[in-house]
């Protein structure tokens, strides 16, 4: 499978998550209008969704709080965020150490596309919810005319590692249906490149360069990238499937 991602390692060690306080609003407003206790980060990478959390408080009143991820490397950056934070190496698409029915809200960001089997995730994260728990899952949504100069089995994509990039809603909305989640959301904003992003890296800063509130301001200068989408899609579970 591309090399096992490139070598997990390989790629952890390369591709950096930056932390911000930068955040989905449809995830902030998802924990400011419901009664989170029981919240997990499904393919969490090196935590950068669950250090804005810390840092907007939105887990303050969070009981359980769980990161999940393939790579151990990125596992042991999490760590240092918070000792609040249960860390597990595994595989999104195969949460048996999670008990059905534990959770009240789960995210996976940028995750289903570098997944051989996409709906082993979404099965896992509904068996995990309980009824009425929300999950929120985003991906790349690749027009006709998108282009970036990685390439992917013989195809050019955003990320050397992603297996598929969705070009219909069909193709990932046709499995989710299979379910019985409620749409909540479903939205799609232009992606964008941050130049400072791409000038750290170079320079050897490290993931918590943000904190310096210079660095943080060229943050906003970004490129568009052109034909690229995050599609956002916020669920609900209504019961068993």
């Amino acid at each position: 499978m591309i090399k096992e991602l490139m070598k997990l390692g390989e790629y952890s060690k390369k591709y950096i998550h930056y932390y911000s306080d930068d955040l989905s609003e449809l995830i902030e407003d998802t924990f400011r209008q419901h009664k989170i206790k029981r919240f997990a980060d499904l393919g969490s990478g090196d935590g950068r969704i669950l250090f804005a959390l810390f840092k907007k408080r939105l887990l303050d009143n969070v009981e359980a709080i769980i990161a999940v991820d393939i790579s151990e490397d990125r596992i042991n950056n999490v760590k240092n965020i918070s000792d609040r934070i249960s860390c597990i190496v595994a595989d999104v698409g195969n949460l048996q150490m999670l008990d059905s029915g534990s959770l009240d809200f789960a995210v996976s960001n940028q995750v289903i596309e570098h997944m051989p089997e996409e709906e082993g995730l979404i099965k896992e994260a509904f068996r995990i919810l309980s009824k009425d728990g929300i999950f929120y899952l985003s991906t790349v949504f690749k027009k006709w005319y998108g282009w970036y100069f990685y390439r992917c089995n013989g195809k050019w994509t955003l990320d050397p590692t992603h297996l598929r990039e969705y070009t219909e809603e069909k193709q990932l909305l046709d499995i989710i249906e299979t379910y019985n989640f409620k749409l909540l959301a479903n939205k799609k904003s232009l992606h964008w490149f941050a130049v400072s992003d791409f000038v750290l890296k170079r320079i050897g800063i490290r993931r918590a360069a943000y904190n310096n509130k210079f660095l943080r301001s060229l943050r906003f200068i970004k490129i568009p990238i052109i034909g690229y989408y995050n599609w956002e899609i916020l669920l609900k579970k209504n019961g068993e499937k």
